[in-house]
């Protein structure tokens, strides 16, 4: 894992992965907006679980200020770009 995903395309399958594993719901149910307390049944341990998968996985720090922003898909994929290019390296 020298990179986290090279392309928009294959961030975003690993993101809905990671989502459709951590939510434990099929892949045709995450939508770009589903809410994921209100569509899903997230807890604050999923949250959490959510970052650390990101983190190991991915290769991205997000600090943990940023879980009440994890609301979506699209939530997550927009904190995600916005720490993903500030590397510790």
């Amino acid at each position: 894992m020298s990179q986290a995903a090279t392309t928009r395309t294959e961030q975003i399958q690993q993101l809905r992965d990671i989502l459709t594993d951590v939510l434990e719901v099929e892949p045709d149910e995450l939508t770009e907006t589903s809410h994921f307390v209100n569509d899903h049944g997230a807890d604050s341990l999923m949250a959490i679980d959510i970052i650390s998968s990101i983190e190991r996985d991915m290769g991205v720090h997000l600090p943990n200020e940023v879980l009440p922003e994890l609301t979506t898909l699209t939530a997550v994929l927009e904190v995600l770009e916005r720490y993903s290019g500030a590397s510790d390296e």
